[in-house]
């Protein structure tokens, strides 16, 4: 007990061991509930399909009623039953490109700041070890595609484990993408900051060799698992339409998208039980104990034993030391992996000292409950643009174009055939028969008839207008070239103003990572439990935040925060000019300015030099800097010779 509860880190939760279940059917009604959430959510993934289909796939697959038979045919057919050809000019892709280069221009890493001042090596240490495993983990490409998601869908959300990773080979902490279309949560969350999930989880499709790896620790539960998924094919299943979204589009709850794959269903739900709620203030910690009699008996030793050493002490009031407690209800998240027929794989409390689950949930726009879409607010300016361009080529189909128009009493020496071949033959002879007073245009006249849809391009410059000014990514943000006679701090202002209708899409995605990065913070301190050398952050932190000290910072969540640190090209070229300057003003040598600058060859002059050092202490021949290494330093653009001067001198 005592063990207990001067832990700092523990003290908040009580950590029970997974139990396995061998009962078939033992969580049907957590199974029935999780379907119930996944069912609820199909028209928001509807949605997301039809937004997906307009950004990426066939913008008239739309489904409409053929007016002949009554049956459900795409837009695309029916137009094209009506001998008309369906032409599209998708202009949603470029929006969406344009937000994912902003993204990637202006990602930001995670730095952990300490609020005690005594614990910034700690702050440091940790943002090390979090930048290490962004780049593990491949997070820009994760937070694109994540961003991706929330555009098309209005939901997104990553998974942080900690486990081995077959594609890696590696034991480590991980970040996953979730596709919303596995995704399950219940739908009557209204808070934005998702405080108010009380039920999550996601639908797996994996080989039979996976689950067994997973989940059949023994013999006998390697075999319980093959029993349950006894009608998996081993064949893998042949189509042509690979890669096209059919799996993910064709979900059930129960059913695996593929023959040869067994439906694992994960789902984290907000349990609670009768505990004691304790707390400790003379060491500042709380937490829940089981309501048993057990329990109660622990806390009344730890008391008495309290009162004995005050007495020892000549203490005459103890109350201060006592650790007090009451009977509560401890809400707590509980997992369960299960099969689709209610057989538990594994279940337990969350194994994770932050005590929930491992998701991070992002819905946006969320409001009041209502779940919005980015890309469907513009869909019917798309539609409506498809449809003008369609029509405007339709009525250039079906106009007359060259139409030849003849006097058929004209030309009595020439068939009609004649007349076809000599005027459209080069220095044709046409042999005409005038009456008097009548000129060669009453004989022969060609007619082109104007089109006249002048109407239709203006509607169709308006439509394509109105979507970029809709979707927020106007003329100025895609960085086209301002019309002639625009003053330059009109273009700068309109670029500037221009951003402002993104920034709650671009808040909002900043605030979920932070919440990821909180929380695969506290995964990283749980289970690095071995001292490690990371080198992987760059020249920004201190040689000794790189090692990682697990005893250090296991106990530091309360004083550490995440928040992001620009790690931006303009950055680094505001960085590497003050360092330049302060190199010309002698306050910096040229090792300290490199080792801090993000020089592309920075690395490589540090090397060279720690080489001649160690080369000069040993009593050898230096081998000096490379003269091409030398050559590229005065080429560089910003204070490029200096450095080179610097390094000359230094090798003489």
């Amino acid at each position: 007990m005592n063990r207990f509860l001067n832990n700092r880190v523990k003290a908040a939760v009580i950590r029970e061991k997974p139990v396995k279940r061998v009962e078939p059917g033992a969580a049907l009604d957590f199974l029935n509930e999780c379907a119930a959430c996944w069912n609820t959510l199909e028209e928001a993934r509807r949605k997301m399909r039809r937004s997906l289909m307009y950004s990426y796939g066939d913008q008239w697959g739309d489904y409409v009623t053929d007016p002949d038979t009554l049956a459900q045919i795409t837009e695309g057919e029916l137009i094209k039953k009506n001998g008309k050809v369906p032409l599209k000019n998708n202009m949603i892709a470029p929006i969406l490109s344009n937000i994912d280069g902003q993204l990637r221009q202006n990602l930001m890493r995670p730095v952990c700041v300490a609020r005690d001042r005594d614990e910034s090596e700690l702050g440091e240490m940790m943002s090390v070890a979090i930048e290490y495993v962004h780049d593990l983990n491949e997070m820009e490409e994760l937070d694109a595609d994540s961003m991706r998601m929330l555009l098309n869908g209005g939901m997104t959300a990553q998974r942080i484990e900690y486990g081995v990773n077959p594609a890696k080979e590696k034991r480590d902490v991980w970040v996953y993408s979730v596709n919303p279309s596995r995704l399950f949560f219940n739908t009557n969350v209204e808070d934005v900051r998702m405080w108010d999930v009380t039920c999550i989880g996601e639908l797996f499709d994996i080989p039979l060799d996976a689950v067994l790896a997973h989940f059949g620790h023994t013999p006998e539960e390697k075999e319980r698992i093959r029993n349950i998924y006894g009608s998996v094919s081993s064949n893998v299943p042949g189509t042509s339409r690979s890669m096209q979204g059919d799996e993910a589009r064709n979900l059930s709850f129960h059913s695996p998208s593929r023959s040869d794959l067994c439906r694992v269903i994960l789902g984290w739900k907000l349990e609670s039980r009768d505990a004691y709620c304790w707390n400790d203030e003379l060491r500042g910690t709380w937490g829940y104990l089981p309501y048993n009699e057990e329990s109660r008996a622990m806390l009344d030793a730890e008391n008495a034993r309290r009162r004995d050493e005050a007495r020892q002490n000549g203490t005459d009031d103890a109350s201060s030391l006592l650790v007090e407690y009451s009977f509560a209800t401890e809400r707590f998240w509980y997992y369960r992996y299960m099969t689709p027929y209610g057989d538990v794989l594994q279940e337990g409390r969350s194994p994770y000292w932050h005590g929930e689950h491992n998701y991070v949930l992002h819905l946006y726009p969320l409001v009041q409950g209502k779940l919005g879409n980015f890309v469907e607010q513009f869909i019917d300016q798309q539609r409506a643009i498809n449809r003008t361009a369609t029509l405007i080529d339709f009525i250039r189909g079906t106009s007359s174009k060259g139409v030849l128009v003849v006097d058929d009493e004209a030309f009595e020496s020439m068939s009609r055939e004649e007349v076809i071949d000599e005027y459209v033959r080069y220095n044709g002879v046409l042999f005409v028969k005038l009456k008097p007073g009548q000129s060669i245009d009453g004989v022969v006249r060609q007619y082109n008839s104007g089109a006249a849809v002048a109407g239709d391009f203006e509607l169709l410059n308006l439509q394509l207008r109105l979507i970029n000014e809709i979707s927020g990514v106007n003329s100025a943000m895609q960085g086209q070239v301002p019309r002639s006679g625009t003053p330059a701090s009109l273009y700068a202002q309109q670029v500037q103003n221009s951003s402002l209708n993104l920034k709650g899409l671009f808040d909002g995605f900043r605030t979920f990572r932070r919440r990821r990065d909180t929380k695969l913070m506290k995964t990283i301190q749980q289970f690095y439990k071995e001292k490690r050398y990371i080198d992987l952050a760059g020249r920004q932190y201190s040689e000794e935040a790189k090692w990682y000290t697990p005893e250090k910072v296991q106990g530091c969540e309360i004083d550490v925060t995440v928040s992001d640190g620009y790690n931006t090209p303009s950055y680094q070229m505001l960085a590497n000019d003050f360092l330049m300057e302060l190199f010309r003003a002698n306050a910096l040598d040229v090792r300290t300015m490199l080792e801090n600058s993000s020089f592309p060859f920075a690395a490589r002059i540090l090397e060279s030099l720690k080489r001649n050092g160690e080369q000069a202490a040993a009593g050898r021949p230096m081998e000096g800097i490379s003269h091409e290494l030398i050559e590229q330093l005065r080429k560089e653009k910003n204070g490029g010779s200096d450095i080179a001067q610097a390094v000359t001198s230094n090798e003489s």
